[in-house]
């Protein structure tokens, strides 16, 4: 005759599977679950981990460089501005240093302000412990008349560093254009796709900004984390970056020329007089 078997309890089918004691309490694994059985009954306790959750800032700017696109040595003051001898000879010891920054980093030290041109490297980072996805870069600028104070010139006679975006800050609604076989897009790069990041990914971008005005602007991300969207703000450590248009240079307070735009040195910058400059490269 066959015999009929009681189903075994809870508390039987648990202790029939590895388990250990910890603190007075029997643990049992239950494939992949870790429940405590206590003596008074075939009371379960599921201990499962939280799924992380969002956090108000998931993306970072990890590192972030301010790069001088223009091939020439152009900067324009907000003011008029002539450097003492020292300062000047410091300016032009920089001018053929290997590192293509160098010059720019002094002159905007000295509150000199690129022309025409503005690139910016920066590396975005998730510290976050989900994916998040770029969805969108903007820029918000804020432009007005080109600068007309002292003015550095060396108009640029190569072609400028390539980048990946670009700003047109005199559009109407400026967008990250991208490089197309003739030109920059008329559409925005994130029109068709966007970036995804894994926790502790990065990812580098190279961004130009172009201009005839004088502008103040920060660029600006747009970050999804689990259907939820926050905005990242990228600037100089705090500050605007800024770029201004070409002025006119026998309308400069002061002019400085440099390399073959110097009829006297033929290199070096030195102050001309404006009102009797002649615009034009000169062999020497």
């Amino acid at each position: 005759m066959r015999r009929h078997h009681p189903k075994p309890s809870l508390r039987q089918r648990l202790l029939g599977k590895p388990a250990l004691v910890v603190g007075g309490a029997l643990l049992t694994v239950v494939t992949g679950t870790v429940a405590a059985v206590t003596s008074d009954a075939a009371k379960l306790v599921v201990l499962a981990s939280p799924s992380p959750s969002p956090i108000a800032r998931p993306v970072v700017v990890a590192a972030l460089k301010v790069r001088d696109l223009d091939p020439g040595d152009t900067f324009v003051f907000p003011s008029a501005y002539r450097p003492d001898a020292a300062t000047l000879g410091k300016i032009n010891g920089l001018r053929e240093s290997p590192d293509p920054d160098a010059l720019a980093v002094l002159m905007r030290s000295l509150g000199g302000v690129d022309v025409g041109v503005l690139g910016t490297r920066f590396v975005l980072e998730n510290v976050s412990r989900l994916d998040v996805r770029i969805l969108d870069l903007r820029v918000d600028a804020d432009c007005r008349a080109p600068l007309g104070g002292t003015l550095f010139y060396s108009p640029p006679q190569g072609s400028e560093m390539l980048v990946d975006l670009s700003f047109d800050l005199d559009a109407r609604h400026p967008i990250p254009r991208f490089m197309e076989k003739y030109g920059w897009s008329e559409q925005s790069w994130f029109d068709t796709q966007t970036v995804l990041l894994a926790p502790g990914e990065q990812q580098v971008f190279d961004v130009q900004v172009e201009t005839a005005r004088y502008c103040e602007y920060r660029l600006v991300a747009d970050v999804l984390q689990k259907q939820r969207t926050v905005t990242l703000t990228i600037d100089d450590g705090g500050a605007p970056f800024r770029v201004t248009g070409m002025p006119s240079p026998r309308k400069a307070p002061a002019l400085y020329p440099g390399s073959l735009w110097n009829h006297d040195t033929c290199d070096e910058f030195s102050a001309v007089d404006p009102a009797t400059y002649v615009d034009e490269l000169r062999p020497c």
